[in-house]
C-alpha cells in the first residue's frame, strides 16, 4: 500500500522539466480555481502525501519530510527532513506519514509501518511552530485499522478525530469511520492505545481514501479510485455523497486534502496530487471552490 501511495513521487528528485496544469474541473457544484501550486525535486518529496492548513500556513508531509509554508506566497518557514523519530521507527518499524491534520498548535500525523505489514498504526503530535516532534503519540487499535492509517481528520466542533480502513468491504464490516476522542489524543500518556468512541458505517465502501478533512459539518474525502473522486460523508449517519471528480489525468495519484474557506478565488478544498507519465516528476496543490 505504501508503495502505491508514493510510487509516483519517487522519480521527482531528478526532475527539471516544465509542465502544465489541466483544464478546470467539469463539476456541477465544484470548480477548480485558476491558481495552483507545483513543485519538483526535494520540495515535492517533502510534500507528496498530506496537507493541512490553519488559514495562515499549509503543513505538508511527504516521503522526504515535512514542510510548513505560508498560504499567501508559499514561503517555507520550517521543515523537517526526518520527521519520524527513532523511538517510533525503531520500536514499531514506522516508515510512512500520510495525510496530516492541524489543530491547537499541533500537526497530527498518521504514521504507518508498511515495511512491517501495517501492524502498528499510530498518531503522533508535532509542534506546528517548527514541526519538531513533541514526544507524544498514541497507538490505534489494529482490529479497527487493518492496512494502516492513511489519514486523520479533526472535528473540533464535537471533539472527535476520525480515521478509516484503507480497504473497505461491506461484507467484512470495514466500510466505516472510526472516531476517537480529541481530548484523549491530547492527554493520554504517550504510547497509550486510543480508545474508540464509536464507529460509523458508511452507506457505501470507500476504499483508497488518501485524505479527509472537515468542512461545514461534513467530512470531505479524497479517494484515489478510477475517477479520482471527492466524496462528502455525514459523520453521524454515514451517508456518502459523490461531490466531484478531481481535475487530474486518469493515471495521476490523488493524495491528501485540507479544508479552509479562502473565498471564491482561493477555494475551500485544497488537494495534493502527483502527475502521471512523464509528469510524475511533478507534485500539485489544486484548489476547488463551491459554485452551487
Amino acid at each position: 500500500m505504501m508503495l502505491g501511495r508514493i510510487s509516483a513521487v519517487v522519480a521527482i528528485a531528478a526532475a527539471t522539466f516544465i509542465g502544465s496544469a489541466a483544464s478546470p474541473a467539469m463539476a456541477a457544484t465544484w470548480t477548480r480555481t485558476a491558481d495552483y501550486q507545483r513543485w519538483t525535486g526535494l520540495n515535492a518529496l517533502e510534500r507528496g502525501q498530506g496537507v493541512a492548513t490553519d488559514g495562515t500556513y499549509f503543513y505538508y508531509a511527504g516521503p522526504g519530510g515535512m514542510v510548513k509554508a505560508t498560504v499567501a506566497n508559499d514561503s517555507e518557514v520550517a521543515s523537517s527532513m526526518a520527521p519520524i523519530p527513532w523511538g517510533l521507527s525503531g520500536t514499531y518499524g514506522s516508515d510512512h506519514i500520510g495525510d496530516v491534520e492541524s489543530y491547537g498548535g499541533y500537526v497530527i500525523a498518521p504514521i504507518e509501518d508498511g515495511g512491517s505489514g501495517y501492524q502498528h498504526p499510530l498518531l503522533a503530535l508535532y509542534n506546528a511552530s517548527d514541526l519538531s516532534y513533541t514526544g507524544r503519540y498514541v497507538q490505534l487499535p489494529l482490529a479497527q485499522m487493518p492496512g494502516g492509517v492513511p489519514w486523520v481528520a479533526v472535528d473540533a466542533a464535537v471533539g472527535l478525530i476520525y480515521t478509516s480502513p484503507w480497504d473497505q468491504d461491506a461484507a467484512q464490516g470495514t466500510n466505516k469511520l472510526v472516531a476517537y476522542s480529541l481530548n484523549d489524543l491530547l492527554n493520554l500518556p504517550a504510547g497509550s492505545t486510543l480508545p474508540v468512541v464509536k464507529t460509523v458505517t458508511l452507506s457505501q465502501p470507500l476504499s483508497r481514501i488518501q485524505g479527509a478533512a472537515m468542512w461545514q459539518g461534513k467530512l470531505y474525502a479524497s479517494v484515489d479510485d478510477s475517477a479520482k473522486s471527492v466524496y462528502s460523508i455525514n459523520t453521524s449517519s454515514g451517508q456518502v455523497a459523490y461531490e466531484f471528480h478531481q481535475d487530474v489525468e486518469s493515471g495521476d495519484e490523488v493524495q491528501g486534502i485540507a479544508a479552509w474557506d479562502f473565498g471564491a478565488s482561493g477555494g475551500q478544498l485544497h488537494i495534493v496530487n502527483v502527475g502521471s507519465g512523464w509528469k510524475s516528476i511533478f507534485l500539485y496543490l489544486q484548489h476547488y471552490t463551491r459554485t452551487g
